[in-house]
């Protein structure tokens, strides 16, 4: 019985582990991004604030190509619990201020099968403003 329990489990995870939100294709594109909402973030925020507040000038420094490590360098972990296998999207939310005004900001990096980021993209839009 116990090694029943645990071989289910560990399937169970494996499975739970494997989901991307959007559906990606192998260049790492999508024509229907799936974003997760803000408040299932993991990242640990102060106070009431979800999110980080990123370098501005590292989020300008990526480029597609990079690969899992650099980007991890630059921005950090992604903050939603995105699994262990195969994971081709990492999710984001970070905080600005454009014209004096705090904005929450979430984005969205998509990988190739190769694991290099392809796509990079804001909600709202106008997001890539307040850097």
């Amino acid at each position: 019985m116990r090694k029943f329990s645990v071989a289910s489990l560990g399937i169970a995870l494996m499975l739970s582990a494997c989901g991307n939100l959007s559906k990606i294709t192998k260049e790492g594109t999508s024509d229907n991004p799936i974003w997760p909402a803000i408040e299932d973030s993991v990242f640990e925020g102060v106070a009431d604030q979800k999110g980080s507040w990123p370098i501005w000038d590292n989020v300008r420094r990526l480029e597609a190509g990079m690969n899992k490590q650099q980007l991890y360098q630059l921005i950090g972990r992604p903050h939603y619990h995105e699994g262990w296998f195969d994971v081709r999207e990492w999710d984001y939310v970070f905080n600005a201020r454009h014209h004096g005004e705090h904005k929450v900001c979430q984005f969205k990096v998509l990988f190739d099968t190769n694991m290099n980021a392809r796509t990079f993209l804001w909600k709202p839009g106008n997001c890539v403003q307040a850097q």
